[in-house]
């Protein structure tokens, strides 16, 4: 791919700390993605700058070359592959072609995407069973207030994510057409899916089948799913509270659905806790705070 000019770049390399950029060039088709639009050529231009919002410019170049610039950090993009966000986004990345790699880096970089490989697989499962979790607990709730196609909904979107879990264990990553992905693998949760799409039971039995195997796979995978937290808890003697685990950076991409998994976990003494007095809380309040077994 020739672009006239990337002084560009070069001119901000030090400014917003850039580490490489990668280019994608159109394929003179109808519709070319989100992230193209009508532009000929996409730069995505990885920094530094620890900042989870993106810069985009739009330029010329010296042959009339319409071209959309788009700056991320690379803990975004990080983040990006391990929760599916901006998925667009990461295949131009992937698949582009190397303009400037300062020190291999993002070679690297693209090679971990690539294999999918630990830890970043380990977050991306740990996250899918977060949200399995919440889902599989929102449709209990749902069927407990007789709302069953609520409960629907939410343990249909259970199963997505369990799809991904298991998609994830194998080493493959979660496509946006992830039941294509497992009716090709033929993985049993694919029969789930048919059972609670196309069965002929009423919609209520059909969920409350679910729901049980569901709850065999809350119970089978809570250990194997949570290798991450665990790690993060054995990291230190100290006693975690959990504001530090929320904030920790190999579970921050978890956010609010933590706790729920912790106080699960501590239900099914996969972890302990321990109360602990702290001489600034007033009126002898303790704070509870959480830790695993070497």
């Amino acid at each position: 791919m020739e672009l006239t000019n990337l002084s560009f770049l070069h001119a901000q390399s030090n400014h917003r700390k850039i580490i490489g950029a990668v280019a994608s060039k159109s394929q003179n088709q109808q519709f070319n993605g989100s992230l193209l639009h009508d532009f000929e050529v996409l730069i995505i231009v990885v920094c530094s700058y620890h900042e989870q919002v993106e810069i985009i410019e739009h330029r010329i170049d010296g042959s009339n070359t319409h071209v959309q610039v788009i700056y991320v950090d690379q803990d975004m993009l990080e983040h990006c592959m391990i929760t599916g966000d901006n998925r667009m986004m990461i295949e131009h990345f992937l698949n582009g072609e190397l303009l400037w790699d300062t020190d291999e880096q993002i070679d690297k970089l693209r090679q971990q995407f690539m294999h999918f490989s630990s830890p970043l697989r380990e977050r991306r499962i740990f996250l899918e069973f977060t949200h399995f979790l919440t889902l599989y607990v929102e449709a209990k709730h749902y069927m407990k207030q007789n709302q069953v196609m609520d409960a629907y909904n939410s343990i249909f979107q259970a199963l997505q994510h369990w799809a991904r879990i298991d998609l994830s264990e194998k080493g493959i990553y979660p496509e946006s057409a992830v039941w294509e992905q497992v009716r090709t693998l033929k993985l049993d949760v694919y029969k789930l899916y048919e059972q609670l799409a196309f069965s002929v039971e009423t919609m209520e039995q059909r969920v409350e089948l679910v729901l049980l195997a569901c709850e065999f796979s809350v119970m089978s995978k809570m250990r194997e799913c949570s290798s991450i937290l665990f790690q993060v808890l054995r990291s230190r003697k100290q006693p975690w509270s959990v504001k530090e685990l929320v904030q920790h950076p190999d579970l921050s991409h978890v956010g609010n659905m933590l706790p729920m998994v912790i106080r699960k976990l501590v239900y099914r003494s996969l972890i302990n806790e321990v109360v602990s007095w702290r001489p600034e809380q007033a009126g002898g309040e303790r704070e509870i705070r959480y830790w695993l077994n070497r």
